[in-house]
């Protein structure tokens, strides 16, 4: 293997770390604070939580795509054909989520993310 096909992993495995962080978490914070979220009587709150329901979908998407392009495109000397500010973003969102999620567990012994319960 050389140095292209193992970035081209790499990256493939970041895209798909940062993929499953925007699709799982907020799918399962939306599914666990649903009954909370339509308890008020404006529904002002959940439309904008379904809003950014929508985002992170959408954004962890654009991470598949990149994990199958960067699979796909590992060979290339021109490079992997991912832009670099979706290299940027999903490199530095996901080292600050896996660090919170790390710090979180070392102090409080919990998930971050997932021990969250509805007031």
């Amino acid at each position: 293997m050389t140095s292209h096909s193992l970035k081209g992993i790499a990256w493939g495995i970041l895209f798909f770390l940062t993929a499953i962080i925007y699709g799982f978490i907020p799918t399962f914070l939306i599914i666990r604070f649903w009954v909370w979220l339509n308890s008020f009587p404006v529904y002002t709150l959940s439309l904008f939580m379904l809003f950014l329901w929508i985002v992170a979908i959408i954004i962890s998407v654009i991470y598949i795509v990149a994990m199958v392009r960067s699979f796909i495109q590992r060979k290339n000397e021109e490079g992997l054909g991912v832009p670099k500010g979706v290299k940027g973003f999903g490199l530095v969102s996901t080292v600050i989520i896996s660090l919170t999620m790390i710090i979180w567990y070392l102090i409080f012994h919990q998930l971050a993310f997932l021990s969250m319960v509805p007031p």
